[in-house]
């Protein structure tokens, strides 16, 4: 059996205009809130994206010359000396 009642006219036809109105009612309502869950969903895609830019920028670089390159004219000076180890030749 059906969990709901079907709506019916006194004549017992049934009610065409009643489910009519729900479904454009429903359609309006889902066209409606169609933009909130994707404005919701940019927004945590662009929020994600600009921890990872943030996170990139202030890295440290590989040679160690700063956050993202250079940081004085003699920056390479100092990182390219080796290490002095006394005993070893």
């Amino acid at each position: 059996m059906n969990a709901y009642e079907i709506r019916r006219r006194p004549d017992g036809s049934l009610d065409f205009d009643f489910y009519r109105r729900r479904a454009v009612r429903l359609r309006r309502q889902a066209m409606r809130d169609a933009p909130k869950a994707k404005a919701v969903a940019l927004a945590k895609v662009l929020l994600a994206a600009a921890i990872l830019v943030v996170t990139v920028c202030l890295v440290p670089s590989a040679d160690g010359t700063g956050w993202n390159g250079k940081t004085s004219s003699d920056a390479r000076a100092v990182v390219a000396r080796p290490a002095i180890t006394a005993g070893k030749s």
